[in-house]
């Protein structure tokens, strides 16, 4: 069983205290608990800090999108900035039937740094590091750290942890960052805005009619930290998430994976396909494979934009990662074996994209066997899942059985 937090108004920083009624742990509420529910996952939260699987959740396809920026300037001091800082991104992925279709945009935050008893003010960009710390966050909501606060002006659900617990979840996972850059990691993710605007289409009925979205927010909705001058990882801080990520989780829009197969990989890139295998390859099975295109999916990580022109050294030096992201993933047992197509231009015959086959490994199959029946179980305690096999009557034999 996960060590849920139980905490009450007094716990919390000054700054929270005169804005809230009250607060819920999940102990107390339903969608929480169900968030922070691990019985299913083979191995307890406890067992597994430093183990084999670690278990915490990830959101749908707000985690496949490409928020985090991969190329480019990352931090800048504010007088050197760009004249463009938004970073726009395509959207395009289809999960659970759903196929998702528009734009995000980024916009860096401002963070203010002292150096040589100055402060200057950065843009930073929500990059590799912000990942690993985000990452750690919901890793730690998933274990429990996670509490319902009734603000005055609305419901919020915030993480609640100490400096010293997300540093030593990111040392579990090779992540060690000292205290002042997870602080300014979580600083930049609360000051950085994400703008969504997208349809959503259901594949699988055609008389649903397609919904639009358009969402502004921050990557964290606020932070707020407590303790005395000095006390570096016994700082406690409480990190609100965003209304996008709330909705989520009340939703049941999430699924488990094993945050330390993922997260210990030493690349970004390995890391977030590792995410993807557990989002998208939800059937592995032994003798079922997953293509993608190289430059698909470079485009969706974030190394490539549309409007790129790929030269053909680009195009090797593409397809040079990828393969040392396929040799990491072989490494982490994920997959057994991966097969390499060409795929060329009809009038020229050059080379121009490469399709990528992925054969599970049996490890892998186990792993996803043991999170589908998990997140069944999440499902119909949440009421999301309708009975499997239920009767289908049509509105004339109803009348029969009325009559009769």
């Amino acid at each position: 069983m996960s060590r849920k937090v139980n905490i009450s108004v007094d716990n919390l920083p000054d700054t929270l205290r005169g804005q809230i009624h009250g607060v819920e742990s999940a102990i107390d509420n339903e969608s929480l608990a169900l968030f922070t529910d691990n019985k299913d996952v083979r191995v307890s939260i406890e067992n597994a800090a430093h183990g084999l699987r670690a278990y915490s959740n990830t959101f749908n396809h707000y985690d496949l999108w490409g928020r985090f920026v991969r190329s480019g300037h990352k931090k800048l001091p504010v007088e050197e900035a760009p004249k463009k800082t938004i970073v726009t991104r395509r959207i395009s992925e289809k999960v659970d039937g759903i196929l998702y279709d528009g734009e995000i945009k980024i916009t860096p935050a401002v963070v203010s740094t002292r150096k040589d008893g100055e402060d200057i003010e950065y843009l930073v960009w929500p990059s590799d590091r912000e990942e690993k710390v985000e990452r750690a966050l919901i890793r730690l909501a998933s274990k429990g750290k996670i509490v319902k606060i009734n603000f005055k002006s609305g419901i919020q659900y915030a993480v609640v942890f100490s400096m010293n617990e997300l540093a030593q979840e990111l040392k579990a996972v090779g992540q060690s960052m000292p205290y002042p850059q997870i602080k300014e990691s979580l600083e930049a993710l609360q000051g950085s805005k994400l703008s969504f605007k997208y349809s959503a289409t259901d594949t699988r009925n055609s008389d649903i009619d397609d919904s639009f979205y358009e969402s502004n927010m921050n990557f964290l909705s606020s932070l707020h930290f407590s303790g005395k001058k000095g006390q570096g990882g016994n700082v406690k801080c409480v990190a609100c998430l965003n209304a996008f990520v709330h909705n989520m989780i009340d939703n049941l829009e999430y699924k488990g994976y094993y945050f330390n197969s993922a997260q210990e990989l030493k690349r970004g890139l390995s890391r977030w396909m590792m995410l993807r295998l557990y989002h998208l390859w939800r059937y592995a099975a032994p003798g079922k494979t997953y293509h993608f295109r190289l430059l698909s999916i470079m485009e969706k990580y974030g190394s490539i934009y549309s409007t790129d022109e790929i030269t053909e050294n680009k195009l090797k030096a593409l397809r040079r990662d990828m393969t040392t992201t396929m040799k990491d993933l072989i490494e982490k047992g994920a997959i057994s074996e991966y097969n390499i197509t060409n795929v060329k231009d009809d009038k020229t015959g050059n080379i121009i994209d490469y399709t990528y086959e992925m054969h599970p490994s049996d490890q892998f199959c186990d792993e996803i066997l043991a999170l589908n029946k998990h997140n069944k179980r999440i499902e119909i305690q949440g009421g999301k899942r309708i009975v499997e096999n239920a009767v289908l009557i049509d509105e004339d034999k109803i009348e029969e059985i009325v009559e009769d």
